[in-house]
């Protein structure tokens, strides 16, 4: 960390500029543009500026600093006197705050200045994250304040900047745009240039990125610097020449990129033509990518917009300058809705400097944007087909949840899993991004207060199921359960996020929001004492049997409250035990017991017609049956009761 710190400090001191890191345009206390004065007194000012290292443990400034040791933010303090001349020696004392609390480290908190009155620490996080959320009126970043202290007088000064935590905000890639104030020069050894400014920002509040190193590289013609620092509007600008050389004499492809260390590359290019001003009869025409080349569907809160461009080439591969009217036409097969310029799918546009541009809107309907460019030129025609724009979905405006309780499968170890899943849709009902986040919740029905259940808390669509198949729109979950929670029912709520953060959620079973716990079959089993009533015998009207029932699930393991109904056909009614039960439905106990007391009446022996002295019965078997109430049900094997009255002699 040592040789890191003595390059942070070189770079530091040679740098003629540093920006300031900052989430909103709210300024510290004691500070104005974070720099603090007393007349006649002393100055102070303060920038920070964070910093990752590569892979040659080199320091590379960076947009912000990240949660941990992989960027770090240093912070430089600047202490004048009243004629603005560096105060050397001077004990300047630093402090970190987030929203009033101490937060982090430094290598040290009170350095001295040195000759050019410059004093500098290192922040160390504490692998805490701290940012500002901007919808909010405080400030919930980090605030570094630089004091210092004089005859009983502090002269303070503040600065402030965000310490990011990526699982939970996107970071990257940084916006970085290579631009170029025209796309053709001349091959006239360098007299006519190309200007080309490229400008970087943060993806998280698009600020300006200053200080940080671009390279250029060209496959053609010369570049005036191959490396730059962004200044404080994070632009950095370099020219663009031939040299003389009439093999340079086509499309050069210029290119700016940044290294970031921790999270990769990100590069943008422009074509720029070195061209022979005695050539101009168009021969090709080239689609190029559009910028930006996806846009979103209608309402989805993102760009529905782009252009589409056609370049139009002579036979030496120049951009041809006399203006040329070139036709495109969309498709086929295009997304509901897609057009150019509000005008259809054809529309045309003459060439500028060898380039006609058409815009295309988005509609409701995702897809790829097939286009074709023609140009007729002296009665030939020359095209080109490309799909230079892809239209996405929206963010999520709809979802709709589901479970599948009748595939639900023993996992061992006494637990049982269902597969869940959530069709999450934009605003027009079409699927949404794959990757877009589904967060998952389960929820006992009030009076109870637990459900030994539980769910797979994040999926996300385009997930794959518990057969590896994966569906656009569709994210997969898996619902976890023991044999305590069969028979329960619980509120099961799929939840993601909309375009401006708003919640989109729905529960299983949306308009009855429960999901049942369901039943894997085990045995469900019927016993009693008696198979045999003979009224007569027992000299008895009616006669109660006593029916038992034992409810086991896959495991083995007695089922708890689980209801069971029972059929006993020729029964007089049924007592569980000693009370009606309605429907006949009994619930297990917590050994999987149920007991039903089955009253048979008398009648149920039909007298046979014509039969006296003594009078002849018919015998009646009653086949008893139980079944359990829940997914997925089971019914038992019969249980007989054969009931007879014998006859009495005279």
């Amino acid at each position: 960390m040592r040789n890191k710190m003595m390059k942070i400090f070189n770079i530091i001191l040679i740098t003629t500029g540093l920006f300031i890191v900052s989430c909103d345009d709210r300024k510290p206390a004691n500070s104005d543009e974070n720099e603090a004065t007393t007349s006649g007194a002393y100055k102070i000012s303060v920038t920070a500026q964070s910093y990752g290292f590569d892979s040659n443990d080199n320091a590379v400034a960076v947009g912000e600093d990240l949660q941990g040791p992989l960027v770090t933010t240093y912070v430089t303090a600047v202490l004048l006197d009243s004629l603005d001349q560096p105060k050397k020696d001077e004990m300047i004392t630093f402090s970190a705050k987030v929203s009033g609390s101490d937060i982090g480290s430094f290598d040290t908190s009170t350095p001295k200045t040195n000759n050019d009155g410059l004093a500098v620490v290192q922040f160390s996080d504490g692998n805490v994250a701290a940012y500002d959320n901007g919808t909010t009126p405080t400030y919930e970043g980090v605030e570094v304040t630089a004091l210092y202290t004089k005859g009983g007088t502090d002269f303070a000064v503040s600065v402030r900047f965000g310490v990011f935590d990526t699982s939970a905000v996107e970071l990257w890639p940084y916006g970085l745009n290579l631009s170029t104030n025209t796309n053709a020069i001349k091959l006239d050894d360098g007299i006519t240039k190309a200007e080309l400014s490229a400008s970087i920002n943060s993806r998280q509040y698009g600020n300006p990125i200053s200080n940080v190193e671009l390279y250029f590289e060209s496959t053609n013609g010369y570049l005036s610097e191959l490396s730059k620092l962004t200044d404080s509007t994070g632009n950095a600008e370099v020219e663009f020449s031939d040299t003389g050389d009439p093999n340079e004499i086509g499309v050069s492809t210029v290119s700016a990129r940044y290294q970031h260390p921790v999270f990769g590359l990100v590069i943008d290019s422009v074509q720029i033509t070195i061209r022979d001003t005695s050539s101009g009869i168009p021969a090709y025409i080239q689609i190029p990518s559009s910028y930006p080349g996806e846009i979103m569907v209608v309402g989805g809160g993102g760009s529905e917009s782009t252009d589409i461009c056609a370049r139009v080439y002579d036979e030496n591969g120049v951009l041809v300058q006399t203006p040329y009217l070139v036709t495109f036409t969309l498709g086929p097969n295009i997304p509901e809705g897609a057009n150019l310029n509000n005008a259809g799918i054809i529309d045309s546009a003459y060439t500028a400097n060898g380039e006609a541009c058409v815009s295309l809107n988005s509609g409701t309907s995702p897809g790829p944007i097939r286009v074709t460019a023609v140009l007729m030129y002296d009665s030939v025609s020359i095209s080109a087909t490309a799909i230079p724009v892809i239209i996405a979905t929206g963010p999520p405006s709809n979802i709709e949840a589901e479970y599948d309780p009748l595939n639900t499968q023993p996992v061992g170890g006494g637990y049982y899993q269902t597969e869940a899943s959530a069709m999450v849709y934009d605003l027009w009902y079409n699927p949404v991004a794959d990757s877009t986040y589904v967060y998952w919740t389960i929820d006992p029905i009030l009076p109870d207060t637990l459900i030994e259940a539980f769910v797979e808390g994040v999926s996300y669509t385009g997930n794959p199921n518990l057969n590896g198949d994966s569906y656009s729109g569709l994210a997969f979950t898996t619902i976890i359960y023991s044999t305590d929670a069969i028979g329960d029912i619980g509120y099961v709520t799929a939840l993601t996020f909309g375009a401006d953060g708003d919640t989109v959620s729905v529960r299983i079973n949306e308009e009855e929001g429960e999901a049942t716990m369901t039943f894997v079959p085990g045995t469900l089993v019927l016993n009693t004492q008696t198979s045999l009533v003979n009224f007569t015998a027992l000299n008895v009207i009616t006669y109660t049997v006593q029916i038992t029932g034992t409810l086991m699930d896959f495991y083995g393991n007695p089922v708890n409250g689980a209801p069971i109904a029972l059929n006993a056909p020729g029964s007089a009614n049924i007592y569980w035990p000693v009370s009606p039960i309605q429907g006949y439905i009994g619930t297990t106990d917590e050994d999987g017991l149920v007991t039903w007391d089955v009253v048979y009446d008398i009648g149920v022996c039909a007298w046979i017609v014509g039969t006296e002295d003594p009078a002849q019965y018919e015998d009646f078997t009653s086949s008893i049956t139980a079944t359990l109430l829940i997914a997925q049900s089971i019914t038992s094997d019969p249980l007989d009761i054969l009931l007879v009255r014998t006859p009495v002699g005279p």
